[in-house]
């Protein structure tokens, strides 16, 4: 045993080795050292957070907003829009809206989104910093082999019978060095941590799926609105090419003068001018949809086909949503998994303050003859313990537990931050969706009601008991009104995929009928994820569809 104090740190050592056959360390005293590596975890425990560890800033329930007397009383309807009753489905919620459009494009994101893959290559580098983490556990063995050729300067020595001529040393052998033993549990703690963080890159990648489905969900619908303001723009421009054959046709009579022609005329252009700009919209809409599913627009294009309606999402969606569904969210469950990792760095700094018990060794054989590298009485080894005490290292371990504790507490509070933001998040959206659909029932109103008025006086005009102009007041008023009703239509099935977003649904199945799972990204993801903390770092990536993929390719040039 010796005493150093480098640094004002001072170490305890007690070491036993020989070489060429002194006694071993004892077989008791190994035993004792080995036993005592299951000893206890410094630090405190993580506590599984829940929405209830939150406080008072969190509803126990979601409701919809409350619509005034007045307004009930204007429209009767309206009341049911705002209460919404059906139970909620956040699994797969896109295929409730039965379009398989839709279903073939949000297939199409899970199987080639860019951002998909790099937060599944997040989840592979985590899993890969678990296994170098979990490696401290265990000692680290080498093989050597080495050759040199000697010469020693014995001239000065004059010693005789020792020949100064050079030789050939050759040796093997293998060496371990320094392994701590996890006595206070420091390098589990750190496990705990790294697995903390693996699970948090998982999350990551559960809410990079939700929000790229929804992204691309928000675009489809946002293509087949612009495609319902161009059909009512269309029918807007129809009514318009026969306002202006009928006001000609009273010029040609003599019933009217050129100025009807003219106006007639001038609305016609002005409504046709409108149809380029939507275009550019729709264009814009499928580039957004190309970049999400990883495609280019051309085949976008051909997964849209024909224009068709804006999807219907569920007449109702549950009263009272339980604010603990929001524990599913992706963004959630990650800060409550960061907020894990920062306790554990705390027992794992703690441990510190402990003394640390390491093992190291070797054994070798060599000779000045190649052949005498077989010879067992060539050998040399040591192997022993080693005991390090720091009693002073200028405050830098109680400062690395604040640090730690900080941590903790900084992770506390950015988880509490995200779920405050998801509550208002959820309260927003389901009062958007509330208002879009009450907006939605009167534009419907006022759709059917400038319809009547559009046939009556288009049959009054044609009988001239009124005026041109009225008359195209009337066709504006009716294409304002069917234009508004498709954005607010396509603004309710907006606010109902925002929901089902901000509500974190939409991981757990991930693929959807009819595709093809051994292309899903999405889904090999949290497969190869949910067990990334029973396997090997090894076999994960022996497993990973990129390399999967990448030896199907080789497969295939190498059969041709």
């Amino acid at each position: 045993m010796y005493i150093s104090c480098p640094m004002l740190s001072m170490h305890f050592e007690l070491s036993s080795r020989r070489l060429h056959g002194a006694a071993l360390v004892p077989p008791t005293l190994l035993v004792a050292l080995l036993v005592s590596t299951s000893g206890c975890m410094t630090g405190p425990d993580a506590q599984q957070l829940k929405t209830a560890d939150a406080g008072d800033a969190i509803p126990a329930t979601f409701k919809p907003p409350e619509l005034s007397t007045a307004e009930i009383a204007a429209d009767p309807t309206a009341a049911t829009a705002a209460r919404l009753e059906e139970p909620l489905n956040l699994d797969q919620w896109w295929s409730r809206f039965h379009d398989d459009a839709l279903d073939a494009l949000i297939a199409r994101a899970d199987s080639s989104n860019t951002t998909l893959a790099q937060a599944l290559s997040s989840v592979r580098i985590s899993q890969a910093s678990l296994g170098v983490t979990e490696s401290e556990l265990w000692p680290d063995i080498y093989a050597g082999a080495g050759y040199q050729r000697v010469q020693q300067n014995l001239s000065q020595l004059n010693i005789p019978g020792i020949s100064a001529d050079p030789y050939n040393e050759y040796s093997y052998g293998l060496s371990m060095p320094s392994w701590e033993l996890d006595i206070w549990g420091r390098i589990e703690r750190l496990v705990e941590s790294s697995t903390a963080d693996l699970h948090a890159t998982i999350d990551d990648l559960r809410m990079a799926i939700t929000s790229i489905r929804a992204q691309t969900a928000t675009a489809y619908i946002e293509v087949r609105t612009l495609q319902a303001r161009i059909a009512a723009l269309d029918g807007n421009i129809t009514n318009l090419t026969q306002t202006l054959k009928l006001a000609t046709q009273k010029f040609d009579a003599g019933t009217v003068t050129q100025l009807d022609v003219n106006q007639a005329q001038t609305n016609l252009d002005m409504e046709s001018a409108k149809i380029p700009s939507l275009r550019s919209s729709i264009a814009d809409a499928i580039g957004q949809l190309a970049e999400l599913c990883g495609s280019n627009t051309g085949e976008i294009t051909v997964i849209l086909g024909a224009a068709r309606p804006i999807p219907i999402g569920p007449d109702a969606i549950a009263v009272g949503i339980p604010a603990s569904l929001l524990e599913r969210r992706g963004d959630l469950r990650a800060a409550a998994e960061q907020y894990h990792a920062a306790v554990a760095q705390i027992g794992a700094t703690e441990a510190l303050n402990y003394p640390t018990l390491s093992l190291a060794g070797n054994f070798s054989i060599s000779s000045t003859d190649i052949s005498g590298l077989g010879n067992i009485s060539n050998k040399s080894y040591g192997f022993g313990p080693s005991l390090s005490l720091p009693l002073f290292t200028g405050w830098q371990i109680s400062s690395q537990i604040l640090m730690a504790k900080a941590g903790a507490e900084y992770a506390f509070n950015s988880w509490r931050g995200t779920l405050i933001r998801a509550v208002s998040e959820v309260d927003t959206s389901i009062a958007a969706l509330a208002f879009a659909r009450d907006t939605d029932g009167r534009y419907l109103k006022a759709v059917a009601s400038a319809s009547d008025t559009y046939r009556l006086a288009k049959s009054q005009y044609d009988a001239g008991t009124t005026t041109l102009e009225n008359l195209l007041s009337i066709q504006n008023q009716l294409l304002d009104a069917q234009d508004s009703e498709a954005q607010a239509r396509g603004l309710v099935a907006s606010s109902i995929v925002q929901l089902y977003r901000v509500l974190g649904g939409g991981w757990e199945d991930l693929v959807p009928a009819g595709t093809n799972d051994e292309n899903s990204t999405a889904k090999a993801a949290i497969q190869e994820a949910d067990s990334a903390v029973e396997k090997s770092p090894a076999r994960l990536a022996a497993e990973s569809p990129l390399v999967k993929t990448a030896a199907k390719s080789t497969e295939s040039g190498s059969n041709k």
